[in-house]
């Protein structure tokens, strides 16, 4: 029977699933547990096209009770759920802009964001840190415009569909390790890239695309044909010809300087000469997992001054450019900037202070008259997404009383000593409260002596708090109870003049306030 050439591994005990696949049928193969049956894998793997007969068929297995654990099954690849999976802006630097759909305008972009099928980015003089759901990055530079157009996950087999489109302009891409049958590709208007897990520059141009492999091997096609790109390789496809061209990247200059900690601005970066080279490449980056660039020139020299730079960890990158315009390997070296500054101390609000918005202000201390310091504050630890950021001032205190929307903030100051240098001070949590907007009864309906109150619903609400007076001012509650729902139902006493208000039920962020009242009254000649 098929199911003996299935049978691959016989009874073997606690299997789990080995994803794998054959390019020629596009399947891919999962190994039966203990535990497993047709059923169960049909609907943790299937997409709702399809179901397990026609697995039991397209495995051609004539007994379902035989298969035992270590059993392999073929599934199409095609068969199997997907989702589309956004992908996540970790940090911007400068002009970038983003488009939402086809139909709608341009805005600007803002770390956190998250991207979805079918969005654009359009950089003009800024750079975009992009991550993906497999936890691949792709570095928008300047003056480019990326198309996402396909971010699909197959759920529990790990395999990834992503597809992007540069339509012009330049991107550096790390490719996280990729699962076999998964598929991650940029294509251009004259030529197309694909890797399997790989870090590669991409640039695209009227004239054509060109493409600089650091690491690993990336499919480099076009209309005429294809070839595999390694790393320390560049390639390059013109618009109109038939040929690719390739040739082999500079090596990462060698670096002059040792220090990996810096006391004193400004420093000089040097490295060694590349024999040949027509210019070089410096980008200077924050070390931390959102990366973002703060410094890229294009030098005559691989030489540079360090200056104008906060405290902090920074990587320092260097690469040599060939007259026909492929950039090299880069010399990446840590750097600590450690400068005796003039750090702030965090006087008010104190940490995970929960403060009213319309109370809302910043103090804090500095040690020399001089220095001039501002406040950032932020909704993420890594101050990447500002909600505000001042001008350096000599004010070392700050009201902002009803800026803020109600939630939670991170904050911080920077101080700037009269030599120039930057320091930052420890960063602080905050939560802002604020009012929730008002409940209004939007209709009263009457059946009988019954009365039908609906009021507008609350998003931040865990519910209502309903009010029943015989008074206008409501100095006596004859009624008071919660309610989920933004309606309630009631039996009144005809002949009588009764008021309602509705408050929603705050959380820790919110505070709240009963809204207008509305006057109830039933006839006494009302049908019960």
């Amino acid at each position: 029977m098929m199911l003996q050439l299935l049978v691959l591994l016989a009874l073997a005990p606690q299997v789990t699933a080995e994803p794998q696949v054959t390019e020629s049928n596009g399947d891919w193969y999962y190994t039966f547990r203990p535990t497993d049956s047709m059923q169960s894998i049909s609907k943790r793997f299937l997409n709702t096209n399809h179901d397990w007969p026609e697995l039991v068929r397209y495995n051609r297995i004539d007994d379902v009770n035989s298969l035992q654990a270590g059993s392999i099954i073929r599934i199409p690849i095609a068969w199997l759920k997907f989702q589309p999976q956004p992908a996540k802006v970790l940090s911007v630097d400068g002009n970038v802009l983003i488009k939402k759909d086809r139909f709608s305008q341009y805005q600007l972009l803002k770390a956190n964001t998250l991207i979805q099928v079918g969005f654009e980015i359009m950089s003009r003089n800024g750079t975009a840190l992009i991550k993906l759901a497999d936890n691949s990055i792709v570095r928008v530079e300047s003056d480019t415009q990326l198309s996402f157009n396909r971010m699909s996950h197959f759920g529990e087999t790990g395999m990834v569909d992503t597809r992007l489109r540069l339509k012009k302009g330049g991107v550096i891409s790390e490719v996280a390790p990729l699962e076999k049958g998964s598929r991650f590709e940029i294509r251009t208007p004259s030529a197309v890239a694909a890797v399997r897990g790989t870090e590669f520059r991409l640039r695209s141009d009227a004239s054509g695309s060109q493409i600089e492999v650091t690491e690993g091997n990336v499919e480099f096609s076009h209309a005429h044909g294809s070839q595999t790109v390694g790393a320390g390789e560049g390639a390059r496809v013109n618009v109109n010809s038939a040929i690719i061209t390739s040739k082999k990247l500079y090596e990462a200059p060698a670096r002059s300087f040792s220090a990996k900690s810096v006391g004193e601005l400004p420093f000089k970066l040097s490295w060694e000469p590349s024999a040949g080279a027509k210019s070089y490449k410096y980008e200077l980056r924050v070390d931390s997992p959102a990366g973002n660039v703060l410094q890229s020139k294009q030098l005559s020299s691989p030489e540079v001054e360090l200056e104008h730079v906060s405290n902090g960890d920074y990587q320092v990158a260097m690469r040599a450019i060939d007259k026909d315009g492929f950039e090299g390997m880069d010399d990446v070296a840590s750097v600590s900037v450690e400068l005796d500054g003039d750090t702030p101390s965090l006087l008010l609000p104190i940490q995970s202070s929960i403060v009213n918005s319309s109370e809302l202000e910043f103090g804090w201390s500095l040690k020399r008259p001089e220095t001039k310091s501002k406040l950032q504050v932020s909704t993420d630890r890594d101050f990447v997404d500002f909600v505000y950021e001042g001008q350096f001032q000599s004010e070392t205190k700050l009201a902002m009383n009803n800026q803020l929307d109600p939630g939670v903030y991170y904050w911080r100051v920077i101080g700037l000593s009269a030599d120039h240098v930057e320091s930052a001070s420890d960063s602080r949590k905050l939560s802002v409260r604020g009012l929730m907007n008002e409940t209004r009864i939007l209709s009263v309906n009457y059946v009988g002596n019954q009365v039908g109150l609906f009021w507008n619903s609350i998003d931040e609400a865990n519910g209502y708090i309903l009010q029943i007076s015989d008074s206008k001012n409501f100095l006596r509650i004859l009624r008071e109870e919660t309610i989920q729902k933004p309606s309630a139902f009631l039996k009144l006493t005809p002949g009588k003049n009764y008021y309602a208000r509705i408050k929603g039920i705050p959380n820790e962020l919110f505070e709240s306030e009963f809204g207008p009242s509305e006057t109830l009254f039933i006839p006494e000649d009302a049908a019960p």
